[in-house]
């Protein structure tokens, strides 16, 4: 016992000798002090991942523009619970857990401030309760420096506000990986019932991804001994079947069964097979959002020293996590167990995997999910090499780390600036374009056909439809019935009409960088307006 434990042990005793002294009117006061006592002792104030949720909210307010005009994705998911727009052709690949989660804000508003609000709000306890359940399995320190270094990415920052699945997937996988490890490690059933809802969460936002985290979890309860308790495995298994169900349901409804909608979805991907998408993704990594096709050259590789290094330093990690486990327990207090940093990763490394391998394009947003997860034994290495220092040099090792990491958000923080402003300038111009539309007499209701106008449909109120591609929703046949009941018109960025639409009025939309569209409306007696 400790000088500081013996003297509360002998304040005790001495205030249990005056309670008893005293009679039982002093008792009653001593017990409810020791009672408020103890609350107080319990209560520390929230916890460092609440204040690193918090910083959250704040650098995505005061950086992101609210006012960001929605993308082509994102009018897809939210055109499926707006009441205000038509829905827009949802494919094979897609999951509607995202346009659930924006539904609340969707329904209430049709501003797009509120929308970016909501998922902002959505995205600063998100980041809490993914990492949550790590307090306990690595302590305060690390789950706060592993949150801060996931939610500092320009790709996390940018993504928080936009209706997106990739960080929810993020989300959903960090928390399911933390309570499996605390359901397999200590009794009770909140941890099991917290991985059955984080997996089906996950399975219904996005289900590949869902599934690849399953197996992972899965195999870590057939190879681990100590792990093979039926409960968890259990709530693995029923947590994804849950979450797959909208997407089964669906699968049966629009695309002839479940093997029909992924032969579906692997023809919209380009055709899902082996392949090494390594190097895209590293010269992807800063942009564009979307790398298909991926002929990039890597430009400034000193921004992307970090994701070279993220594997290397989780590697550490492991081995410094494992040379630790035989020292004595006053140099392990504190430091994570190895299975708690090695399950993030093996996590990380398997639903990562799909993008690296199997997809021949790269988005920056892909690997989300593998980075939630290698936070975690980043942000243990870090904390160790802080701890593991001699008290003299502990400060200044301190000082070091935070500088590279304040180094690094700067970095974060330039890329995203670029990608912000590239995104507001080509979205301003699609809100330009449907106002031109507009004066040209397209109002709703209304169709516009052509392969890239799901978004300029989305902002003029129509219905998008496609005859080709991945995302053909219309026959010719169709479109010509539906010209008699609404106006029609097909938008592309050249000026050659397809063959039907060659006897329609062209119109040119200008646009100030050049990318015009070129439109050809069918005869209707409710188009009337001009070109501009």
């Amino acid at each position: 016992m400790g000088e500081e434990g013996v003297v509360h042990h002998v304040g005790r005793q001495v205030a249990d000798d005056r309670e008893r002294a005293a009679g039982p009117a002093a008792r009653q006061g001593a017990d409810a002090f020791r009672a408020a006592t103890r609350g107080a002792r319990r209560w520390r104030g929230p916890a460092p991942l609440v204040w690193v949720a918090v910083a959250f909210a704040v650098v995505q307010l005061a950086v992101m523009p609210l006012r960001l005009p929605l993308g082509w994705d994102e009018a897809v998911y939210v055109s499926q619970v707006s009441p205000r727009v038509p829905a827009a052709y949802f494919s094979a690949p897609r999951a509607r857990g995202i346009s659930w989660l924006a539904a609340p804000a969707v329904l209430l508003s049709a501003s797009v401030v509120v929308l970016r609000a909501w998922m902002v709000t959505l995205a600063t306890a998100g980041l809490a309760v993914a990492f949550w359940p790590w307090r306990r399995l690595a302590g305060d320190a690390v789950t706060a420096v592993a949150a801060a270094a996931f939610a500092g990415l320009w790709v996390v920052q940018f993504y928080a506000g936009e209706v997106m699945p990739n960080l929810y997937v993020a989300y959903g996988a960090t928390a399911a990986t933390g309570w499996f490890l605390r359901a397999v490690t200590g009794p009770g059933r909140r941890g099991v019932i917290a991985v059955a809802v984080s997996v089906a969460f996950t399975a219904s936002t996005r289900p590949p991804d869902a599934v690849f985290l399953a197996l992972a979890l899965l195999t870590a309860v057939v190879v681990t001994p100590s792990w093979r308790r039926w409960r968890p495995a259990a709530a693995v298994a029923g947590g994804l079947a849950a979450g797959l169900v909208p997407w089964l349901a669906e699968a049966y409804t629009r695309f002839d069964g479940p093997l029909a909608r992924l032969r579906d979805g692997s023809g919209v991907q380009g055709g899902m097979g082996w392949t090494n998408t390594l190097g895209m993704h590293l010269r992807a990594l800063n942009g564009p959002l979307l790398c298909r096709p991926c002929h990039l050259t890597w430009d400034y590789p000193p921004l992307s020293l970090w994701w070279l290094a993220t594997p290397a330093v989780a590697a550490a990690a492991l081995l410094l996590a494992g040379r630790r486990r035989g020292r004595p327990a006053r140099l392990r207090r504190g430091s994570p167990r190895t299975a708690v940093l090695a399950l993030p990763a093996a996590c990380a490394v398997a639903m990562s995997a799909q993008y690296l391998f199997l997809l021949d394009y790269a988005a920056p947003r892909f690997l989300m999910p593998a980075y939630a997860q290698l936070a975690v034994p980043v942000a243990a290495f870090a904390v160790a090499l802080i701890r593991g220092a001699g008290r003299r040099r502990r400060p200044a090792v301190a000082v070091v780390l935070g500088v590279c990491f304040a180094l690094h958000l700067v970095s974060q923080y330039l890329v995203l600036q670029r990608r912000t402003e590239d995104q507001t300038r080509l979205r301003a111009d699609t809100l330009r374009a449907a106002g031109l539309l507009h004066r040209a007499g397209l109002r709703p209701p209304c169709t516009l056909v052509g392969p890239e106008v799901v978004p300029l449909a989305f902002h003029a109120g129509c219905s998008s439809e496609a005859l080709s591609g991945n995302n053909a929703s219309v026959t010719v046949g169709e479109l010509l019935r539906r010209v008699r009941a609404e106006p029609v018109a097909v938008a592309a960025r050249g000026p050659r009409a397809p063959g039907f639409a060659r006897g329609w009025t062209p119109c040119v939309l200008r646009m100030p960088d050049g990318a015009d569209w070129y439109l050809h409306l069918a005869p209707s007696p409710r188009v009337t307006g001009r070109c501009g």
